[in-house]
């Protein structure tokens, strides 16, 4: 019996603490604020499952990316036409000085073509380097790499879970202010109303 009404106890308090409890001096701001409370809080739950989905999402597309790009890019070698300046910029992953020269090279069709290229600094004019080409021969980016697709499911599920949640905290923000605003107009009103007969004084 006594486990009963603890029980029951603890039910209340827990419903009162989250106003859900029939207390007749609950406005109904005060009820919307406890259903906006929830709804953020279940909305929350539901970032991950997102964050995943859309992780899922990213992964099949860049996947799908690199098995084209392995079945039309080639890597031919490019003649440079011009000498490379002798200082260029850093490259940020091997920091060898880099700078872009004119060169040519053989399309798929056999035609020539021509364009700039990544070369290392000072390179001299008639030296190759190792370009990669699309199907129409156009100079492309190297193909997708398993550490790209790992950083782009990275960016896109941590981008979304980022959004997700300032969306959420926004609407809690937004939702309480307009409701605080809607519970002082109701208290002035109710002032107006029941002040005169506590002070005396009447308006007017």
């Amino acid at each position: 019996m006594s486990d009963a009404r603890s029980a029951g106890s603890l039910r209340t308090r827990c419903a009162r603490r989250l106003g859900l409890d029939r207390n007749p001096l609950r406005r109904s701001a005060d009820r919307l604020e406890v259903l906006l409370r929830l709804s953020v809080a279940i909305l929350i739950l539901t970032v991950p499952v997102a964050m995943v989905g859309v992780g899922r999402a990213v992964d099949h597309r860049v996947m799908r990316q690199a098995q084209v790009e392995r079945a039309t890019d080639r890597q031919v070698q490019a003649v440079l036409t011009e000498a490379a300046p002798a200082h260029g910029s850093p490259d940020p992953y091997s920091g060898v000085q880099a700078a872009w020269v004119p060169a040519r090279w053989t399309a798929p069709s056999g035609a020539a073509r021509t364009g700039q290229v990544l070369a290392v600094a000072g390179a001299k004019k008639g030296s190759t380097v190792s370009i990669w080409i699309d199907r129409t021969g156009a100079a492309t980016d190297p193909p997708t790499t398993h550490g790209d697709v790992v950083s782009d499911v990275f960016i896109g599920s941590a981008s979304t879970g980022l959004l997700l949640i300032m969306l959420l905290v926004a609407l809690r923000v937004v939702g309480t202010y307009l409701l605080d605003r809607r519970r002082l107009r109701a208290w002035d009103a109710g002032w107006r109303a029941v002040g005169p007969l506590w002070t005396g004084h009447r308006s007017g």
